[in-house]
């Protein structure tokens, strides 16, 4: 007689995973209460064991593993701001609070995180534009919506699909409509430099040669910076200094990377630290008279002051706006972004690098970029010479000549 019994409803594959008829796998575990849980998961087996592993450290650990369905957003965006990203650089941790208790919270506090649609995104959207927002908060402000729902259902026992995916594209943020950066034109980025005094006159110089970030060139210490012999010159980027003066590793691990240098700019060095009063292997390359590194806010500040007084051979101001008045002969308040800023000699890098014909990775990889790769050969560094415009490097930084003390 034909077994007339109905198929399992799951089999087991193996130690708390199980498969169900359709194929899709399943972990099975118990909650606080010690009532029986089961968890869908996509990716195969390999997935499914992360999930029951992760899922038994967070019970040995006392951390809340049942389902929550009643959790409201406020008290989600409060634990991830507690949690992961007290793990962040202090500056992200100030920037994603700043958007949750700015913008989120006022709107979604006290809504549970299933009733928070994409609807209500979209609309969020439209306000910040109101506001005036740039489409770049915008975009950080969905993002920080999405981290907190993926930190709910990882974390919290949430289950549910964040509102952020649900989003049409014609409702995200336009960040190809954000206003960009400015970049230094024309001769701007030579006369600027060439205005500069030292040690900031070389930290300009080697942000416009290498890319780096100024976090990264406030944290440069001697023992990264290899110049005994000039052919072979080349800067090791793998830590920063944050805005307390706290120095730590880069970003991200594609950050790090070492960076051949053209002769010129390692001559220019070494004058630096020759006549530098710091300049043990554990010291900062740029450093205050205490051998402190140099604070971001001074060095903004030094090339604004660059930038006045900058000019062209003719002793025509190169920003004229630096030099205007009101009726009353007061200055006129520069607007925020007018000018290029320290951020700027980065995009400035990247500007002229494709011009002269790098690849994209290239470029990624000078910047430090995550997803970047290059072949380090030495004829980079020749090509590196193209992204001031044809110039060598030098104290004077002037075009079509050679490095010069002054």
């Amino acid at each position: 007689m034909a077994d007339t019994s109905p198929a399992p409803r799951r089999v087991r594959v193996e130690r708390a995973i199980y498969r169900r008829s359709t194929g899709v796998l399943e972990v099975c575990f118990r909650d606080e209460a010690g009532r029986l849980r089961w968890r869908t998961v996509g990716g195969g087996i390999l997935a499914a064991r992360r999930l029951r592993d992760d899922l038994a450290a967070r019970k040995a650990r006392g951390e809340q593993i049942a389902p929550n369905p009643k959790l409201r957003f406020g008290d989600a965006a409060q634990q991830w701001l507690t949690g992961p990203v007290r793990e962040l650089r202090d500056t992200t941790q100030v920037k994603y609070r700043s958007i949750v208790d700015g913008h989120l919270l006022p709107r979604f506090d006290a809504r549970r995180l299933d009733a928070v649609t994409a609807d209500d995104l979209a609309s969020l959207v439209h306000e910040l534009r109101v506001e005036g927002k740039s489409e770049a908060t915008i975009a950080v402000a969905i993002a920080v919506v999405g981290r907190i729902y993926r930190f709910a259902a990882r974390r919290l026992g949430w289950n549910g699909a964040s509102p952020t995916t649900l989003m049409f594209t014609s409702e995200r943020p336009k960040i190809s409509q954000a206003k960009r950066r400015p970049i230094f034109e024309g001769e701007q980025l030579e006369q600027t430099i060439a205005a500069a005094h030292d040690p900031f006159r070389t930290l300009f110089a080697l942000a416009v040669l290498t890319g780096a970030r100024i976090s990264e060139l406030c944290g440069l210490l001697w023992a990264e910076v290899r110049i005994d012999d000039f052919d072979e010159a080349e800067i090791e980027f793998g830590w920063q200094v944050d805005r307390h003066g706290n120095r730590r590793p880069t970003k991200t691990d594609g950050s790090a990377r070492t960076v051949p240098i053209p002769e010129d700019l390692a001559r220019v060095l070494e004058q630096h630290r020759l006549a530098a009063k710091h300049c043990a292997a554990t010291d900062f390359v740029f450093a205050t008279r205490t051998g402190r590194p140099l604070q971001q806010r001074n060095v903004a500040r030094a090339l604004r002051q660059a930038q006045t007084r900058a000019a062209d051979a003719d002793g025509r101001p190169t920003f004229p706006i630096l030099h205007e008045t009101d009726a009353d002969g007061r200055a006129v308040q520069v607007p925020r972004g007018t000018l290029p800023s320290m951020h700027s000699f980065r995009h400035t890098v990247a500007s002229r690098a494709l011009l002269a014909g790098e690849s994209v990775d290239e470029v990624a990889f000078l910047l430090g970029h995550r997803d970047g790769t290059v072949t380090r050969g030495r004829s980079t560094c020749e090509r590196w010479r193209t992204l001031a415009g044809g110039s060598s490097v030098g104290h004077g930084w002037r075009p079509s000549t050679r490095a010069h003390s002054g």
